[in-house]
């Protein structure tokens, strides 16, 4: 994998949504990738914190359980439920990013039955504890039913699950972004040709009618170029608010590309009520600077009033002497097959 676990999401999200789970639930939880590296940590027990991992003996122990746990998970299991060598029991369960184990979310620090007060008063005197304040820390330490323990490793699963898939979308949106980079450099680069072409033509002819027949000559090469790759090329002049479409794109909704030039507003309001709230958001990112690239998925309504998924990329090509953006281009794909595959439908 390219990015490790703790680049694809915001460990700081993570961590406040972990520390309500222990607030509501007293479960406490830790999310570590394959390193050992702890990303997050929520509600550990003082048996742990100020004995069990400042001891080097039994900070020792520590680190060959949570390495035994990770082997066992590598075995395929959904989850494992470990005896910690400290006496306490741990739980964990693996998150997957496209398939990749990347990290673990952990659980424990708890008993299954009352505890054996002879073994951890024995403990306490082989490393040196007090053992009065060892014993009361042991006191805090839950009790769990075997079913209250399967009941809080389901949800850890499913949470490790949405973990994955958050790190996943990150990973797709990156990829994604470094697609439209190539293909607005592409883009810059037809430009940069075309503009070098016109200029040339400026030395050949005078007249205007000239400039614009070659000028014409060009466009129509250019979209004879990208209709065999079932994208759409839009052009959105922020100057008067016109919107261009190549013609490819009757095939796509059913209209005549002609149909939407010098009305953006009829476009959006073809766009799928749910959605129209973030395509202005995303639009707005993009023209304030927040965001370079537009990325974005939504659903339009065609000429047969059914809706259709497409994606939109886009990138700011001409500002003005205030940085104030004056042009917009990008590309607009269907892309309802794959959402049908990924669960969604056309409405």
């Amino acid at each position: 994998m390219r990015y490790h676990f703790a680049e694809l999401v915001d460990i700081e999200k993570i961590q406040k949504m972990m520390d309500l789970l222990y607030d509501a639930t007293n479960v406490l939880t830790a999310v570590l990738d394959l390193k050992g590296n702890i990303l997050t940590s929520s509600g550990w027990r003082s048996i742990c914190i100020d004995f069990h991992r400042k001891n080097h003996s039994t900070q020792k122990r520590c680190g060959i359980s949570d390495c035994r746990i990770n082997e066992r998970l590598k075995d395929g299991e959904k989850y494992v439920i470990y005896y910690c060598e400290n006496g306490l029991i741990d739980a964990a369960t693996r998150i997957f990013v496209h398939g990749e184990h990347v990290a673990n979310v952990y659980t424990g620090q708890f008993l299954l039955e009352e505890p054996d007060m002879m073994f951890f008063r024995q403990q306490a005197k082989l490393h040196g504890f007090d053992e009065e304040q060892y014993v009361e820390a042991l006191g805090n330490v839950p009790i769990y039913s075997e079913e209250k323990v399967k009941r809080i490793m389901e949800y850890l699963c499913s949470q490790a699950e949405m973990l994955g898939e958050m790190g996943y979308q990150e990973m797709e949106t990156r990829r994604a972004a470094a697609e439209l980079r190539d293909t607005c450099e592409e883009l810059e680069n037809t430009k940069e040709v075309l503009t070098a072409t016109l200029e040339e033509l400026r030395d050949q002819y005078d007249e205007l009618q000239k400039k614009e027949m070659i000028a014409r000559q060009h466009e129509e090469l250019w979209e004879h170029a990208i209709e065999g790759t079932g994208l759409i090329i839009y052009d959105w002049n922020l100057r008067n608010n016109q919107l261009y479409f190549t013609r490819t794109f009757k095939s796509l909704l059913g209209f005549e590309a002609t149909e939407f030039i010098g009305d953006r507003e009829k476009y959006l309001r073809r766009i799928h009520p749910d959605d129209q709230q973030k395509v202005k958001e995303k639009t707005e990112e993009v023209l304030t600077g927040k965001t370079e690239l537009y990325n974005n998925e939504y659903r339009i309504k065609n000429k047969e009033e059914k809706y259709m998924w497409v994606q939109v990329k886009g990138k700011i090509v001409e500002r003005n002497q205030n940085n104030q953006p004056l042009r917009l281009v990008g590309t607009l794909m269907d892309i309802t097959h794959y959402k049908k595959k990924e669960g969604f439908g056309g409405v």
